[in-house]
């Protein structure tokens, strides 16, 4: 069972988790409980299903020879029990999603199409990250689709299920929280720049160096920052959210810069993505 619950990668949830529930609270005022369990649910089956695929993509390609946290290349999980778990857990995420979808459009079938199509979408690219002789994850696309799922389809995905309109000043959160996801999914590159040059896996942080790679997670955290701080501006919001950005980007960089070991990232990365939920909560505790 602990190889499994390795396998899910625990770590990773709280940015899933994050995306729904700082959508949902753009819409407090029409916030359903039922609603927001069920998108929870759903995004979190979202990431696990990503995360045991990245496995299996990852070791079918040979590209994670020099992990030792990865279950297939260790042989603790079988190639078959592997499978088989990346189906279960896709029915399971396209069965929550359906039901997410009835309680949220109930019978307005043009949002509930064009929501199901969007959630097959999810599904197919949270497989196609790392499987596949055209996963887009070793062609330099990971940024742009964890950008697009964490920030555009989970923050106004899950706002737009509550109300079913989008006011413009959203967008700027939504973008805030993408490019904290983008910084996570930038130090888990930066860690395996080397092995990836060797292996010829395409990311952000290969083509561009260590130095380019940091200079970029500087870049993204600022511009994470400067949205969260212009929504509060348009929107007449005050939170600590901007301080609680400021705050992960100063530690981030300042850690990355000496960062050497395996350990180091991952301390950074668990750090991101914990951080990444806090300063969402931060947004929730609005102090004026």
């Amino acid at each position: 069972m602990r190889h499994w619950i390795a396998a899910l990668r625990l770590k990773t949830l709280p940015l899933a988790l994050g995306a729904i529930l700082l959508g949902s609270m753009l819409q407090k005022y029409a916030f359903d409980l039922t609603i927001f369990l069920w998108a929870s649910g759903t995004a979190i089956l979202l990431q696990v299903l990503s995360n045991l695929a990245n496995d299996y993509g990852d070791f079918v390609k040979g590209t994670d020879r020099h992990r030792k946290d990865r279950q297939l290349g260790e042989g603790n999980i079988t190639l078959k029990a592997m499978l088989s778990a990346i189906l279960i857990v896709s029915v399971l995420a396209l069965l929550a999603g359906i039901y997410l979808l009835n309680l949220a459009f109930s019978d307005n079938w043009e949002y509930w199409i064009a929501f199901l199509a969007i959630g097959l979408f999810s599904i197919a690219a949270a497989i196609l990250y790392t499987v596949g002789k055209r996963a887009y994850g070793y062609h330099g696309l990971g940024d742009v689709f964890v950008f697009i799922f964490f920030g555009l389809v989970g923050v106004l995905g899950s706002s737009f299920l509550f109300v079913q309109e989008l006011q413009w000043e959203l967008y700027l959160p939504a973008i805030s929280y993408g490019c904290l996801a983008m910084s996570v999914l930038n130090v888990n590159n930066i860690r395996d720049l080397d092995k990836d040059i060797l292996t010829d896996k395409i990311t952000l942080a290969s083509k561009l160096g260590k130095q380019g790679a940091l200079t970029y997670q500087i870049s993204i955290l600022v511009i994470a920052f400067l949205c969260m701080l212009c929504h509060h501006v348009a929107a007449h919001y005050v939170s600590l959210a901007p301080l609680g950005i400021m705050i992960l980007t100063g530690i981030n960089t300042r850690t990355l810069r000496t960062a050497k070991t395996s350990d180091d990232f991952n301390g950074q990365l668990k750090m991101l993505s914990i951080g990444s939920l806090v300063v969402v909560i931060l947004f929730i505790l609005k102090i004026a």
